[in-house]
């Protein structure tokens, strides 16, 4: 009779009634302690709800484990290592011990955000094949990003003045989809937390918001059903084997280069040019998380531009590299990084015991060829533009060769999606601008931090150019075959983006009709690229233009191609083909 009655209190809905009230409490109780001020009878009353969280999330924990074992299944880590934190924390609580004032709860907050996580990364990333395809699952999870993100930025706590609606759903879309156009200063408009907020946005949307909830399951949950790895593989674009371990090396891998980045930039910049040491690790910090994630975010007013930074080529160099490896993409890298790792280990064994390399025929695929060679094309393509175009205009601030090398290598690269600036758009030649914006509309590479219709899409596309005007049938590089769905993609891709390009420039022309033709296209290349240049205009848009580079943004984020697979229906094979026929091209 126990056991039955035990049995229908422990049962599944029961005990996720009790997870999902707890996590709602959750968020309500660190919006109400982060975003707003309080005063000591309501923090007070944060103390005591920030108790009986802890007492809700031992529950929980324990009614997770007892009806696992009621089900004779085994009991998870997590489970029993946050049920043991918990009960500890409300031992320690009545003993009111000196170093933890009542008022102070933040063990009881560190034991929630924990709980928070491990809970969230048990929910399923959708079971429904139909309305959770990875496309729409991928266009959902940045829409709720940018909803949640514009939410924080509108809370009192965030800004140093009251942010407007538009400038939070601007400021977070341009976070989340990593474009870097600003309608406010970041560096004075928006608080410490604030910034933060920026930051984590920047990096969840770089990274994708299905990276982290994924990395979160397999680290907290240990195993994924099989619908869950296929969902992964879909949106991770590897295969089903590597999923899992693709995941964690992407986390891994970006943590590692970010805190290199940040332990150089805070090496190159000068301590004088902050007030404090945690200023200093700050700047770092925040700056070598923008230029990985392609984000172009920064907190000078001007940005690169601000002195003494616009002349300090160390940290101009260590920005690019930090960028130019965020927009290589994962998968090129991993890749390329396992020939050399390879070829390197062989020539160490053949030094010292004699023994031949092993061949490893094929060990880079021809998406790695493809986008180094053109990652290597356009750097230098657009470093002799600005180099020839601007030596005596922009660059001529610069007395020393290799200040307007530098200078002219970090315009040539920033333009990939990168968004930080070390000159004047403003003030650059017609022959440089349009190179910009050649270079910004063909991106980044795929599975990369950055935007634009990718470098293997450019690439796909001029080789079917030279295919096509020397007759051939087939697209062949490298010794491969293009298949003719990435064929289809690629041009699909860039009809989509120039329709799209051209519906939204024709638009902010006539919102903005006292604004010329060529800040507005470099502003709708930008935003829909995710590079966050701007030709000093950004700022005096209106509402309704901000508006509308907002869409634009998002769907340059998540590409309109993908949008479409989202939203319409897959067709499965024909078992038919009608008669092909030729139709007059020129």
């Amino acid at each position: 009779m126990k056991q039955s009655l035990l049995r229908t209190v422990l049962r599944k809905e029961m005990v996720g009634l009790a997870r999902v009230t707890v996590l709602v409490l959750t968020a309500f109780l660190f919006l109400l302690e982060f975003g707003y001020r309080a005063d000591a009878a309501t923090g007070l009353l944060l103390d005591q709800l920030s108790y009986g969280l802890v007492l809700g999330a031992v529950m929980v924990a324990l009614g997770s484990g007892l009806r696992a074992k009621l089900r004779d299944e085994p009991v998870r880590n997590a489970e029993f290592i946050w049920f043991v934190l918990g009960i500890g924390l409300l031992l320690l609580r009545p003993l009111d011990m000196e170093f933890w004032p009542k008022a102070q709860h933040w063990p009881h907050l560190l034991y929630l955000l924990g709980f928070f996580f491990i809970e969230l990364s048990r929910l399923e990333l959708g079971r429904n094949s139909t309305l959770f395809n990875p496309a729409l699952l991928f266009t959902v999870s940045f829409v709720m990003l940018i909803a949640i993100g514009a939410a924080l930025f509108l809370l009192p706590n965030t800004g140093t003045r009251p942010i407007t609606l538009v400038e939070a759903l601007f400021t977070s879309t341009s976070a989340v989809c990593v474009t870097g156009l600003s309608v406010i200063d970041v560096g004075k408009d928006l608080t410490l937390l604030g910034q933060w907020v920026l930051l984590l946005l920047i990096q969840l949307g770089g990274l994708g918001v299905m990276t982290f909830t994924s990395f979160f399951a397999f680290f907290f949950k240990g195993r994924t059903s099989l619908e869950e790895q296929l969902r992964i593989r879909d949106i991770a674009n590897t295969s089903l084997v590597n999923a899992r371990s693709f995941i964690v090396q992407v986390i891994l891998f970006t943590l590692a280069v970010e805190l290199v980045g940040a332990a150089l930039i805070y090496y190159v910049v000068p301590p004088d040019a902050f007030p404090s040491i945690g200023d200093r690790m700050f700047f770092a910090v925040f700056h070598s998380i923008s230029a990985f994630n392609n984000a172009g975010f920064s907190t000078q007013s001007l940005g690169m531009y601000e002195l003494p930074f616009r002349f300090n080529y160390s940290l101009m160099w260590i920005l690019s590299l930090l960028f130019i490896f965020g927009g290589l993409g994962f998968g090129i890298i991993f890749n390329f990084s396992r020939y050399v790792r390879l070829w390197v280990s062989g020539r160490i064994r053949r030094l010292l015991t004699g023994i031949p390399c092993e061949r490893h025929p094929r060990l880079v695929n021809l998406s790695t060829r493809l986008v180094l060679k053109v990652t290597a094309l356009l750097i230098v393509v657009g470093t002799v533009a600005v180099m020839v175009f601007e030596w005596n205009g922009v660059l001529a601030e610069h007395s020393s060769w290799w200040g307007r090398f530098s200078t002219a290598f970090f315009t040539g690269v920033t333009p990939r999606t990168a968004g930080f600036n070390v000159v004047d758009y403003g003030s650059l030649t017609v022959p440089t601008l349009m190179v910009t914006l050649l270079l910004m509309y063909i991106g980044a590479s795929p599975g990369s931090t950055g935007g634009g219709i990718k470098t293997t899409t450019f690439a796909v596309a001029t080789l079917n150019i030279f295919a096509t005007a020397r007759g051939r049938r087939r697209i062949e590089f490298s010794g491969r075959e293009i298949s003719n769905l990435s064929i289809r993609r690629a041009f699909a891709a860039i009809v989509l983006s120039l329709v799209f390009l051209g519906l939204s420039i024709t638009t902010i022309a006539s919102l903005e009709k006292g604004v010329g033709l060529m800040p507005i296209a470099f502003e709708c290349f930008s935003a829909f690229s995710t590079v966050g240049l701007s030709m000093n205009l950004t700022g005096q848009l209106g509402d309704p233009a901000r508006i509308a580079l907002v869409l634009v943004m998002f769907v340059g984020r998540v590409s309109a191609l993908t949008l479409l697979v989202g939203v319409l229906r897959q067709v499965n094979v024909s078992p038919y083909r009608y008669p092909k026929e030729d139709i007059l091209i020129n």
